[in-house]
């Protein structure tokens, strides 16, 4: 029998549904999707006589279901409508929880959200130990919630205190760790998955059922009250959990929380009838447009080739240099090394090779420590890494990645020197933050096969990883790296040369206004304070530690250098840096880091010169800071230093943590109005100078009642 997406058949009195989404690399639970589901579980009902068990499992590589399909639901208003669509699946789904035989379902490769749903209402659950294979409910992350029974049949499966940091924080699992929070009943080896699964479903037939339900449920008498009569507590330290995390910003999470607490000690139907009316009020809020928005952009940078053309094949990337050992290059070697990719580390002497060794080691210890990987994968990753204080086996690298010094010259000097020992079609990227590609391209023998490839720092957590065009860069460099990113597990965004490229650009009078308004008398905490409150992950001052403030004063200045008075900054930085305050890195700047959390150093406020005094609303530090990077994100547009407004979203959310309930930098003028952000900034340049002056882009845009998005 064959419906839409799916197979089914019925061999040796076992039946098999298979997933098959016509002319997609992955299944999705779309309309015609889930009425072929329905249809074919109610096949499985009418002739249950003639089979013992039934596998779910999928045809898809590395895919079981990747959730529902996101454009049915991004253009829904009505709470009344995301209601229905709600009702609607778990129906389907509830009839594979009815059928009289075992119904195991077989995951390879992804399974979220609508996926995990479907697998949580079959009887049993097994996972290949794939690396592919990722479990979890990732609705919230989307400004939904799980709406096909995931807060009502994972915390009846689990218990609440294993349920509920899944669903309240989206994130995944992969099968091992699945099977020890018991979403899954066993791990299979990822060969010959179906023979595995055949055995497992005649193993359920027996006497070993019994086992694999048991090890379902918490153990022990605390856990039996916290499930119990306690469970007020496990709801009330989630909340505080939920809030601590998202600030009250996110509403989802705190939604899902009441559908589990709500849902829990009533029945299953009535459990659902909740959890479909909360996905409807999620569904229609403006987060969730946005944050749906995001991932839709997200989605597109991982089909797209990062030039026109786009069906470009860039070549798979197994050998790599990185030029400089210290904690930026071991940070590269661990993640180029984390993701099968051979690394040859080079620098000037062993101290800075061990350095960067150490600082691979000190990444996969902790991964290891979190049971994200056993020793024995440690090992064979950090084996994956070489050192050398020459250039022997350069030869062989596909991509060497320049990792120095942020100085010009002496990256013109090395980079001069490296083409001597690469092979002609070894693509060179520089990861520097601010300095041109264009000029230090000059100085290499193929100026066509170099790029920038800006890592963000810590390396292995920031996702996002900008790569830039120098004048001569080639199609086939800039395709290469980009796909070379997305290997990596980055997200990346292709912008030309230009000083600071995008994030840093943008970041730029962001982080100036904020030392203006310190001498305005604005205090460190409330500045941050504001700042985090409108979304941000840590307020201005902050970040500038974290940055480095050396690094700030020597950017400020190529900045100065480019663009003139418009970018002229306070005299604070300059100020904190003679007095050899250096940040977070010299464990003094506008905080002191020494007991690992920050505290804002009292004698910090001897080197800001306040010039006046002004008592400032929260409303004008937000507009004086954000606006001022609205400006400047279309400017960077009218120059061409992007080519599209989903880049500088992407370069935002996913390189400083802008708010992304907020849409992004650019979403979020358009929700202001850009005519009233023009007028705004028109009021603040009367009042405090040029710096403020809105850009004849935007103005016009203003005059004509543009938005930057047209969707």
């Amino acid at each position: 029998m064959e419906l839409f997406g799916l197979k089914l058949q019925v061999e040796d009195q076992i039946a098999h549904l298979i997933l098959d989404y016509p002319n997609e690399k992955v299944n999705k639970l779309s309309t015609p999707m889930m009425k072929s589901l329905g249809e074919a579980f109610d096949w499985l009902a009418q002739n249950a006589s003639g089979f013992r068990a039934c596998i779910i499992s999928s045809a898809k590589q590395g895919s079981f279901v990747v959730g529902a399909d996101i454009d049915e639901i991004k253009d829904v208003t009505d709470p009344s409508v995301g209601a229905e669509l709600a009702s609607a699946g778990q129906a389907v789904f509830t009839k594979i929880t009815g059928l009289p035989v075992p119904v195991i379902c077989l995951i390879d490769g992804t399974c979220l959200g609508g996926g995990l749903e479907m697998a949580l209402a079959c009887h049993y659950r097994i996972a290949t130990d794939s690396p592919k294979t990722k479990i979890g409910l990732p609705e919230v992350m989307l400004g939904i919630i799980p709406g096909f029974g995931g807060t009502q049949r994972l915390p009846r499966l689990i218990g609440l205190q294993r349920s509920l940091p899944l669903i309240l924080s989206g994130k995944t699992l992969d099968a091992k760790r699945a099977y020890r929070t018991a979403i899954i009943d066993q791990v299979i080896p990822a060969e010959f998955p179906m023979t595995y699964a055949k055995k497992f479903a005649e193993d359920m037939l027996g006497k070993k059922s019994a086992a694999v339900l048991k090890r379902r449920k918490p153990k022990g008498i605390v856990n039996a009250i916290l499930e119990g009569i306690g469970r007020g507590v496990v709801f009330s330290q989630a909340r505080k959990g939920v809030l601590a995390q998202t600030k009250g910003q996110y509403p989802a999470p705190l939604c899902a929380l009441k559908a589990v607490k709500e849902g829990y000690s009533k029945s299953i139907e009535d459990g659902l009838r909740i959890e479909a009316q909360y996905l409807g009020q999620m569904i229609a809020t403006p987060i969730s447009k946005n944050l749906i928005r995001i991932f839709r952009q997200t989605e597109d940078i991982k089909k797209s080739s990062g030039i026109s053309d786009t069906i470009f094949k860039a070549p798979a990337i197994q050998y790599a240099g990185v030029l400089g050992a210290g904690v930026m290059g071991g940070g590269i070697g661990y993640l180029f090394s984390n993701n099968g990719v051979e690394v040859r580390m080079k620098d000037i002497n062993h101290e800075a090779l061990g350095l960067g060794l150490a600082s691979s080691r000190q990444l996969y210890d902790r991964a290891r420590k979190r049971r994200r990987l056993t020793s024995a994968e440690v090992s064979r990753k950090m084996g994956l890494i070489s050192t050398t204080l020459d250039y022997s086996g350069f030869r062989r690298c596909q991509v060497v990645v320049e990792a120095i010094v942020e100085n010009m010259d002496i990256k013109k000097t090395v980079l001069k020197d490296l083409g001597n020992h690469v092979n002609d079609d070894c693509i060179i990227a520089s990861n520097t933050s601010s300095l041109s590609i264009t000029e230090m391209g000059s100085v290499c023998r193929h100026p066509e096969n170099f790029v920038g490839m800006h890592f963000f720092n810590p390396v292995h957590r920031m996702p996002l990883v900008e790569v830039i065009r120098g004048n001569q860069t080639s199609d086939a460099a800039t395709a290469a790296i980009f796909s070379f990113a997305k290997k990596l597990g980055k997200t990346p965004i292709v912008v030309n040369d230009g000083p600071g490229f995008l994030v840093n650009r943008l970041l730029m009078p962001y982080l100036n206004e904020a030392g203006f308004l310190l001498e305005q008398g604005q205090t460190i905490e409330v500045v941050d304070s504001v700042m985090k409150k409108f979304g941000m992950p840590m307020g201005p001052a902050l970040l500038i530690d974290e940055v480095g403030i050396d690094v700030a004063v020597k950017v400020g200045k190529i900045f100065q250098n480019a663009f003139g008075q418009r970018v002229t900054g306070s005299s604070v930085l300059e100020n904190l840096y003679q007095a050899k305050r250096l940040g977070k890195k010299g464990k003094l700047g506008f905080y002191k880091h020494t007991n690992g959390k920050p505290v804002v150093d009292p004698d910090v406020y001897s080197l800001i010169d306040v010039k006046e005094r002004v008592q400032l609303t929260a409303q004008e530090i937000v507009e004086r800071m954000v606006y001022s990077m609205i400006n400047e994100a279309a400017l960077c547009l009218a120059d061409g230093i992007v080519s599209k407004v989903d880049d500088v979203e992407i370069g935002m959310i996913f390189g400083t943590g802008f708010p992304p309930f907020r849409g992004g930098l650019l979403r979020y003028a358009d929700t202001v109005g850009v005519e009233k952000v023009t007028a705004a900034l028109e009021e603040y340049a009367a009042k405090y100078g040029d710096r403020f002056a809105p850009c004849e882009h935007l103005k016009k845009m203003a005059t004509s009642n543009t938005p930057f998005h047209h969707n």
